[in-house]
């Protein structure tokens, strides 16, 4: 289906905005490792640099309006993620991908599935990473381990259409947009599940997970010296990652700094963008 009918309902300046937004950041590729990497550049070569993983959706322009917001101080990697199914080959893909961009150390900006990849990445790779931010994530207990374990069973036996509808439905209430961008981002993650993400690229969320939640035992010893380099970003509302889950993440990192968004839901980059990429801004700064 084309871009103008997946957005034809879509209001025009918010269809537009997503246009002009690809067309000034047109996908980069590079073979790393035997794998394809696409990837978004914006900002100045001469800048501080941010590695920017989003989340589930997996695809970095899903951060077209959030991008632009930081490129006038700092200069911007966001990968889409390929199909593998391990952290391991994941974050060393991803030091590989920084490596031949010329880049030796990058502030990471990371929320929801991403700020699980930011994690394993930091301890993987610490001395790639200057400042960490931990958005709306969390580390899986067992009881979360088993819950994505049904999903993977689930979506492995889902024909493709009901699996594209499934997931469409799942990630728009995981958005929670605000009425005046909701039917954007309907229109957005039927695009995603319909024309450019496969059953291999959803497989691969939820075996990453399945991986972060079984091979990593994560300590407050791991990064106990990095104190205030650490930025956790949560909201009170976040119905993916409920109150204990967010504890456990704060008990994780004692010395990071922790911001609550007393409404913000688990996409507080979209629902409060002005307010969070101040938050951004002046941490990655040193403000």
């Amino acid at each position: 289906m084309s871009f103008e009918a997946i957005y034809a309902h879509v209001p025009a300046d918010q269809r537009e905005a997503l246009r002009h937004f690809r067309e000034a950041h047109p996908v980069q590729t590079r073979d790393l490792r035997g794998t394809r990497w696409t990837y978004l550049v914006g900002g100045s070569h001469d800048k501080p640099v941010i590695l920017w993983l989003v989340g589930g959706l997996r695809m970095a322009d899903a951060a077209y309006r959030s991008i632009p917001l930081l490129e006038d101080e700092f200069r911007i990697i966001a990968p889409d993620y390929p199909a593998l199914d391990t952290m391991a080959a994941l974050t060393d893909g991803l030091a590989d991908l920084l490596t031949a961009e010329g880049v030796s150390r990058a502030h990471v900006l990371a929320g929801s599935f991403g700020g699980m990849v930011a994690q394993v990445f930091v301890r993987r790779h610490p001395r790639r990473v200057g400042r960490l931010i931990l958005s709306t994530t969390a580390v899986l207990d067992e009881a979360g381990a088993e819950r994505y374990r049904q999903q993977l069973e689930m979506m492995t036996a889902a024909p493709p259409e009901v699996l594209a509808q499934v997931s469409q439905a799942r990630f728009l209430e995981m958005i929670a947009p605000p009425d005046s961008e909701r039917a954007f981002w309907a229109a957005y993650v039927e695009e995603l599940f319909t024309e450019r993400l496969s059953r291999a690229d959803q497989l691969s969320t939820v075996r990453c997970l399945l991986d972060f939640a079984h091979s990593y035992r994560l300590s407050p010893d791991d990064l106990a010296d990095w104190g205030e380099r650490i930025l956790l970003i949560e909201a009170e509302d976040d119905a993916t990652f409920d109150a204990e889950a967010r504890s456990r993440l704060r008990a994780l990192y004692p010395g990071a700094r922790t911001h609550r968004f007393e409404a913000g839901g688990h996409s507080p980059a979209t629902t409060r963008r002005e307010e969070y990429f101040a938050l951004v801004r002046s941490f990655l700064k040193g403000l």
